[in-house]
């Protein structure tokens, strides 16, 4: 399939999921329509540097989405949970949902050929965890409009000890998660991969929700990695979760439930038979996280 000149709209862009997804399309030779709140954002510059056509586009308004998407082939739709680092204060898990129901329906009459949905892992189990139970809202609206869609539920990301808010503390790896729980883990350049594949066999690939993750290591076993990849010692620290119910509530409840062992993991060797470039964790470490980390450790 030749992708040059057929455009891909990702809403989201700016964001941990839509970057990767946006970067990954525009090496690959799509035209990326680069939606965001705010255009003039670092993320926002860096991709249009790259070459993205960046719109100040909300996703709480459907009115403006609609020019948005017009001549799309695809659509990259991923929505920040409420309460997480960067959204605004009334960002609420109602404004999400709507967002996210907002971008499929404005695909679905732009008649875009398909439409990759970023939700979460397990989101299907009915958990009654706000966070999840918000993805699987606009799963349902998105089946219910009859689109042809993939559907993408990445577990943690990789890129996560990077993150100033959820990543290493004080040089130590620092979780409510149990050490005996093994935590899948997904890269983003994979989910930006997976995205770009769904993109070019929509046939192959409509109507599949895939569980993403490359690795499953528990919290002692990424320390460990973390440590020998940048010859830094980083200790498992294990956060009281009350600790952690302060700073989210709704982050503590997702952590009890994988305490609980109540996920279901995705299956990473099927995954890998469908992306055989799927990275490992040591992967990641390699190829430029143990870099990345090795600033946050000096």
């Amino acid at each position: 399939m030749i992708v040059n000149g057929l455009i891909v709209a990702v809403a989201g862009s700016t964001g941990q999921q839509g970057g990767a997804v946006a970067r990954r399309l525009l090496a690959d030779g799509w035209t990326v329509r680069a939606l965001t709140r705010d255009p003039t954002s670092p993320g926002a510059r860096a991709l249009a540097g790259a070459g993205a056509d960046v719109r100040a586009v909300d996703m709480a308004d459907p009115a403006a989405l609609k020019p948005a998407l017009d001549g799309a082939y695809g659509v990259f739709s991923v929505q920040p949970a409420s309460g997480a680092p960067g959204t605004p204060p009334d960002y609420s898990w109602q404004a999400e949902i709507a967002a996210g129901r907002n971008v499929a329906g404005a695909a679905a009459s732009a008649g875009v050929r398909h439409l990759v949905y970023a939700s979460a892992n397990s989101a299907q189990l009915r958990s009654g965890i706000r966070i999840l139970e918000n993805k699987w809202a606009i799963e349902e609206h998105i089946r219910e409009l009859g689109i042809s869609a993939t559907v993408l539920r990445p577990t943690s990301f990789m890129e996560n000890y990077l993150h100033p808010v959820w990543g290493l503390q004080d040089r130590t790896l620092t979780t409510a998660l149990a050490p005996d729980i093994p935590q899948q883990l997904i890269a983003l350049s994979d989910i930006g991969a997976l995205t770009a594949l769904a993109l070019m066999e929509p046939d192959r690939l409509a109507g599949r929700a895939l569980e993403l993750a490359g690795d499953a290591l528990t919290p002692p076993q990424i320390a460990e990695a973390i440590s020998r990849a940048t010859g830094r010692t980083v200790p498992y620290v294990r956060m009281p979760m009350e600790t952690l119910r302060e700073l989210s509530p709704d982050a503590a409840e997702g952590h009890e439930w994988l305490n609980d062992r109540r996920a279901r993991g995705a299956d990473i060797d099927a995954l890998r038979a469908l992306h055989p470039d799927l990275m490992s964790f040591d992967t990641w470490l390699e190829r430029d996280g143990a870099r990345q980390l090795k600033r946050l450790l000096a």
